[in-house]
């Protein structure tokens, strides 16, 4: 295995043929999720790279008709939101939708997506893996009907995340420091207060 795109796995990515598998961490609370939709399971080796996310942990091996990364768009602020899907649900359990209905389950919490190649002429070696997506969890959503549902995850991208406005003022200060009331004496002051009449 390699870190990285490596030489062979460069002249691959330029195949008109190639075989991309994705390997999926979600820091779901309690109970991280570490997924590939490789053929197989894959346990990364400690050291294995610089990134410790990979490090030293097993990627468990899910059926890759089922789920779904969906494509990745630049913008001038970073990656576009990007979602991961799961379907062919023929139903879900309520145990099932108290997780995915407790947002401090998801919202706000880490997620990371990498791409990997598998060797053409041996597909359970791993040539090459590089990161693809990294950004934070929104609350899942549940679609379909009563055939079959599909839970979606929408992954933000942590520039994205980071650049949006706080629509904050000065006068959300008091939420930040109880004992701060400098807001409303600078609104007393613009309106007039203690001005002789």
């Amino acid at each position: 295995m390699a870190d990285a795109p490596n030489e062979v796995g460069r002249a691959w990515l330029n195949e008109t043929i190639r075989h991309e598998i994705e390997f999926v961490f979600l820091d779901i609370a309690g109970q991280p999720m570490r997924v590939t939709t490789g053929p197989y399971s894959v346990s990364f080796p400690a050291g294995f790279s610089d990134d410790e996310d990979l490090n030293g942990k097993t990627f468990e091996a899910v059926d890759g008709r089922f789920v779904g990364i969906g494509p990745i768009h630049q913008k001038e602020d970073g990656a576009d939101t990007v979602t991961a899907s799961l379907s062919g649900l023929a139903g879900i359990d309520d145990e099932t939708m108290t997780i995915i209905g407790n947002k401090a389950n998801w919202q706000g919490r880490d997620a990371r997506i990498w791409k990997a190649l598998l060797n053409p002429d041996d597909p359970t070696e791993l040539v090459s893996i590089w990161a693809h997506h990294s950004g934070y969890m929104a609350v899942p959503k549940i679609t379909g009907n009563a055939e079959t549902q599909t839970i979606a995850l929408d992954i933000e991208s942590w520039l994205a995340f980071l650049t949006q406005p706080s629509n904050r003022t000065y006068l959300n200060q008091r939420l930040f420091d109880p004992g701060d009331t400098s807001a409303d004496q600078a609104i007393a002051i613009a309106n007039g207060a203690g001005q002789p009449k």
